[in-house]
């Protein structure tokens, strides 16, 4: 029964007759500009974000800002505060999104390298697995003025990868970008499974000013490469990238795309000026760069398209120009009704992730290690736990639902067992399991107050889960005022019996009590937002968030002097 079935009898066992599945759209709009140091003041950020003066007036708003800046001023005075509040430039951000109910999701700094991912409020709770990552690469890899800042989640299943780099500067200094980009790829390491590696995601975009010049050092000037810049000669000037002559080659970044730039070099220019400085030769230095794995699953094809990439000279506070790029890509599925309406497929809310292909072994070692061997030796090789466990854990999946709707040739769940343990692994958008809080009336200032949540069958929950408070509406997720860690039994399950591993397999009603120390001011409301979390540094996912309540501090009770 477990045997391996020959490479024809896989490919029959989902034959996706008809993709009833919608496939919705996300728009994600970058943002790469080196600051030079400068501080946010008194400019409007509207035009760069492609937002009107007036939040009534934006129509079609992207679902993510991906901010990604270089040279932010790193001064210690300013590093010190950063530690208790956000920086200038991401506060200066928040304040014209957060009219649009933009939330900040996650921001990464290393020194001057500073990224940051805003999201509609409509899709927290469809993003997981979030991750942050850096990598220096200045001082031979000892000192933070050059590298790579990222950030890695999970939108509605789909992973994304945002890298955030400042490579080694100089026309000569071509070979150290090289190997900048390579330490970069070779040293960010994440920590969820089958993502461990940039290029291991859905999809990918990297941007920054990496710092790539033109070519023709000695035969082309400055004054030369302005004059061509001025007769609109952008299209001889782009075949002299240094960025596309290793791409070309093969030597950095040959598994991203890239739309030509169509607009002028945006480096280097005079301070507060649209003149360029001939003390360097013009280049394209601030780039916004692109990936996708269009066949990472077995029935989706995965797509993205650039809407538009351009630069926005009207911004002269500093030497470079922003550059902005705004994408479309595949990240979510709804449902269809046949006939009778009965649904095919699965909701936005309950995507199957489908199943990865698995990678052939090469062909020598494929040969040593298994038709070498006896078939009944093969075959116990997958042993009777590992079916077991995953019989258990995906009998009530919708994977086994949408084969059996799509009357595939699966007749059994055996078979299902055996074609996905022989041929690959199950993915599916974690986003169907949230927690949901029970109603809070009235949190009592000065006193415990006691929570109710229900956790969802099959929810795992993390080594370090958490839930905090916030106020209504709070437009970053790091804004929480105060926090308690959720009981978890990860660590006690050596002691529990069969019967209670099972019960935490199961939907279940857990109660927190917060300390009588935590205190409220009287004039908001509030949330509760659970986080599923491994740690400092770890991987978390805004999982639950609960409707809003309101605080009263209790009129204390009266002494005996006060009691006539």
């Amino acid at each position: 029964m477990f045997g391996r079935k020959s490479s024809k009898r896989r490919r029959k066992s989902y034959p996706v007759k008809q993709d009833h599945r919608t496939y919705n759209a996300c728009r994600i709009y970058i943002v790469t500009w080196n600051v030079s140091t400068k501080f946010p003041e008194s400019i409007s950020l509207n035009k760069l974000l492609g937002l009107e003066n007036r939040p009534e007036q934006d129509t079609h708003l992207p679902d993510f800002f991906v901010i990604g800046l270089q040279e932010v001023n790193a001064q210690p005075q300013n590093t010190l505060y950063n530690l208790f509040k956000d920086d200038l430039w991401t506060q200066k951000f928040k304040e014209v999104l957060k009219e649009r109910d933009y939330v900040v999701i996650k921001t990464e700094q290393m020194q001057g390298l500073l990224l940051s991912v805003f999201a509609r409020r409509k899709h927290l709770l469809h993003l997981r697995q979030v991750e942050t990552e850096f990598t220096r690469t200045g001082l031979g890899g000892i000192w933070g003025n050059k590298g790579a800042v990222s950030i890695r989640l999970n939108v509605y299943g789909s992973s994304i990868c945002l890298v955030n780099a400042h490579l080694a500067a100089h026309d000569h200094m071509l070979e150290e970008r090289i190997n900048d980009y390579e330490r970069i790829v070779q040293e960010q390491k994440f920590h969820v499974k089958a993502k461990e590696t940039i290029f291991d995601h859905d999809y990918v975009f990297w941007f920054g000013d990496l710092n790539f010049r033109l070519t023709g050092e000695a035969t082309t000037s400055a004054d030369e490469i302005r004059a061509m810049v001025a007769r609109d000669e952008l299209k001889q000037l782009i075949e002299k990238d240094q960025l596309l002559l290793v791409r070309r080659e093969g030597r950095a970044f040959s598994q991203l795309q890239e739309r030509l730039p169509q607009f002028p070099p945006t480096f280097k220019f005079e301070h507060g000026s649209n003149e360029y400085d001939m003390k360097r030769r013009p280049a394209w230095t601030d780039r916004i760069l692109y990936a996708v794995n269009e066949n990472n699953y077995r029935n989706v094809r995965l797509t993205v398209e650039q809407t538009s990439y351009k630069s926005h000279p009207s911004y002269n506070i500093s030497d470079h120009k922003p550059v902005t790029s705004e994408f479309t890509l595949k990240c979510s599925v709804e449902a269809s009704r046949d006939e009778n309406g009965n649904l095919y497929g699965t909701t936005t809310s309950r995507k199957l992730k489908t199943i990865r292909r698995k990678k052939r072994r090469p062909a020598a070692l494929h040969s040593a290690r298994m038709t070498d061997a006896p078939r009944e030796a093969r075959v116990n090789r997958k042993s009777q736990y590992n079916v077991e466990h995953f019989r258990n854990q995906h009998n009530n999946r919708l994977s086994y639902k949408l084969a059996m709707a799509n009357n595939t040739d699966v007749h059994s769940f055996d078979d299902l067992v055996t074609d996905l343990l022989d041929y690959g692994q199950v993915y599916e958008d974690t986003t169907e399991r949230t927690i949901s809080f029970k109603p809070i009336e009235l949190w009592q200032v000065g006193e415990p107050n006691t929570i109710e949540y229900v956790i969802p069958n099959g929810f795992e929950e993390g080594n370090a889960d958490w839930i905090g408070i916030y106020r209504e509406n709070f437009t970053s997720l790091s804004e929480y005022l105060a926090y308690e860690y959720t009981e978890t039994y990860k660590d006690k399950q050596h002691q529990l019996n069969e019967q209670q591993l099972q019960h935490l397999q199961n939907t279940r009603t857990v109660t927190l009590t917060f300390s009588e120390n935590v205190s409220l001011p009287q004039d908001s409301r509030y949330q509760l937002l659970y986080f599923q979390s491994t740690g400092t540094r770890g991987v978390t996912g805004l999982v639950g968030i609960s409707s809003s309540f309101a605080v009263e501090k209790r009129c204390p009770s009266p002494s005996f002097d006060e009691i006539d």
